[in-house]
């Protein structure tokens, strides 16, 4: 029986490790965008990591994104940016 509990409370751990690092999206304005850094601050100021290969061709502050991410080690690293629509 102890043997049960314990194997549910470490299966019920992982799962939640992995809610935690699933994709979310966020909406807003870029703030501040530098490319040569890898970062992102949208206008609610919560800020990206970009991955290296990521140009930004066709991005400016100013414009109206939507921002696909996973939460990794305490940082939203970025999968894929988009215009809003």
């Amino acid at each position: 029986m102890r043997k049960s509990l314990i194997s549910a409370a470490v299966a019920a751990s992982l799962i939640s490790s992995a809610a935690l690092a699933a994709t979310q999206t966020a909406d807003g304005s870029i703030k501040a965008l530098n490319i040569a850094k890898h970062q992102m601050t949208l206008s609610d100021g919560k800020s990206f990591e970009l991955p290296a290969a990521w140009k930004g061709t066709g991005f400016k502050v100013g414009d109206k994104v939507t921002v696909t991410y996973e939460a990794q080690n305490g940082k939203m690293m970025v999968s894929a940016v988009t215009h809003a629509s």
